[in-house]
């Protein structure tokens, strides 16, 4: 892989390169000129226009070159100062967002996430989760809880919408408090916190 000094190198060794070639040919219309200025006759009819002729294109070529140049120079310069501040490739967000439900034993609960993908490049995403832990240290399995779709394609620059479904069984005290965390395989750092609230028995 090139490293910057090489493109610089290379840069400069083919403008030298070019602006050698330029002297060589601007030697040669001098020389003319210089003959010419000994010998008037030399100034008349054909070889006076060839003279102005070669002299106009000298003068172009020069222009034309020093603007390819800069051209070549100003580009050079610019890639490094892109490459020195460029940011790193966009990656979804990676902040945890947190979503609090309640509910009833023998209730299911609706939920909903979205995930956004910033990249020019398709992301395949696949939904997973932890095991509930509750306040007083219990678990709960992750198979309390689906989701749809549990596994997805998210094209360049779109928005999918995850719906999560929690099944609130046996396994879960009434009163506790139970949290869990969604990670989306696919998306680096990216997880949802879900804290779930079971409603005590009421007082007969």
């Amino acid at each position: 892989m090139a490293t910057i000094g090489d493109e610089l190198k290379t840069l400069f060794d083919r403008n030298l390169q070019s602006n050698m070639k330029l002297l060589a040919r601007a030697g040669g219309v001098l020389r003319e000129a210089g003959r010419a200025a000994r010998d008037p006759q030399r100034l008349r009819g054909t070889d006076a226009r060839t003279l102005v002729s070669d002299l106009l294109q000298l003068q172009f070529d020069y222009y034309r070159n020093l603007s390819e140049q800069s051209v070549q120079y100003l580009n050079a310069v610019v890639s490094l100062a892109e490459g020195a501040v460029a940011a790193p490739p966009a990656v979804p967000d990676t902040a945890a967002s947190a979503t609090v439900l309640s509910g009833r034993p023998g209730e299911t609960l609706a939920f909903q996430f979205a995930l956004d993908n910033p990249n020019d490049q398709p992301v395949n995403a696949a939904i997973e989760s932890r095991d509930w832990l509750g306040r007083d240290g219990s678990q709960v399995g992750a198979d309390t809880m689906s989701f749809e779709p549990a596994a997805t394609v998210i094209e360049p620059r779109t928005t999918k919408t995850i719906s999560g479904r929690i099944h609130i069984d046996g396994r879960f005290k009434p009163g506790g408090s139970y949290d869990t965390q969604i990670r989306v395989a696919g998306f680096p750092g990216r997880e949802v916190t879900l804290t779930l609230t079971v409603a005590g028995d009421e007082p007969g």
